[in-house]
C-alpha cells in the first residue's frame, strides 16, 4: 500500500473511533443521539478527505520542467520538494510570513533544515519570483502607511502593524501578545518579539514611535 493510502486509511480510523467514544459518552449519560450529531461525520469524513487528497499532493513528483517558487508554494507545494518534509515546509511559510524574500536558492539555507546537500537537490526545481505577492503588498502597504506617520506598537491594530517593513500576519499577532505581558518602552523593546532581530529592527526605526 502506498504511503499516502496507508496515512489515510489510521486518519479515517482514528476518526471513526473518536466518533465512536462521543456516542458511547453520550450513551453512558443517558442522553439521546440528537438530529445535530448526525452531521458530525460527514463533516468528519469531509474533513479526513481534504486532508487525504493533500497528502496524495504531497506524494506527488514533479513532473518534467515543473518548478516550485518558495515565495508563492503553500506547504503541501513546498513538500514536493526532494528533502523537504513537513517541518521545513512550515518553516519557509513562516520565514515568509516574517518578511523574508527568496531571491536565489542559496537563500533557503536560512531556514533550519535546508542544508548544503538538500540545497543541490533543491536547485534545478526552484523559481524566484521578482516581486512576490506578500512583497508586493508589503510595497504598497509602505507606500499607503507613509502618509499616516509613525506607527506605536502599543495602540496600533494588526493590519496597522502589519504595514511596517519585514512585519507579516504571524509577527504582528506577536507584538500584540507581546505587549499584553509588558508594553514596549522604546524601538529595542521589539526585540523580545520572535522574529524581529537587528536587521529588521533597523528597518523598522524610521516608521515606529513608542509611546509610553
Amino acid at each position: 500500500m502506498h504511503h499516502a493510502e496507508t496515512r489515510a486509511l489510521r486518519r479515517a480510523v482514528a476518526l471513526l473511533v473518536v466518533l465512536s467514544i462521543v456516542r458511547w459518552g453520550w450513551g453512558q449519560q443517558g442522553n439521546p443521539v440528537g438530529p445535530g450529531d448526525a452531521t458530525i461525520l460527514p463533516e468528519l469524513l469531509a474533513e479526513s478527505r481534504e486532508a487525504t487528497a493533500a497528502d496524495a499532493r504531497r506524494n506527488t513528483r514533479l513532473a518534467e520542467g515543473e518548478r516550485i517558487d518558495p515565495n508563492r508554494a503553500d506547504e503541501v507545494e513546498l513538500d514536493r520538494l526532494p528533502g523537504v518534509g513537513p517541518s521545513t515546509a512550515r518553516a519557509i511559510v513562516a520565514a515568509r510570513e516574517g518578511g523574508t524574500v527568496f531571491r536565489s536558492p542559496e537563500d533557503l539555507t536560512a531556514v533550519r533544515g535546508i542544508g548544503p546537500a538538500t540545497l543541490d537537490r533543491l536547485r534545478s526545481l526552484l523559481s524566484f519570483t521578482d516581486t512576490p505577492p506578500q512583497r508586493a503588498r508589503e510595497i504598497g502597504r509602505t507606500a499607503s502607511r507613509a502618509s499616516r506617520g509613525p506607527v506605536d506598537p502599543n495602540r496600533a491594530d494588526l493590519e496597522e502593524l502589519m504595514t511596517l517593513p519585514g512585519i507579516g500576519p504571524a509577527i504582528a499577532a506577536r507584538i500584540v501578545s507581546a505587549r499584553g505581558e509588558q508594553a514596549f518602552t522604546s524601538l529595542e523593546d521589539l526585540a523580545r518579539v520572535r522574529g524581529i532581530g537587528p536587521a529588521t529592527l533597523e528597518k523598522l526605526r524610521p516608521h515606529v514611535s513608542v509611546r509610553r
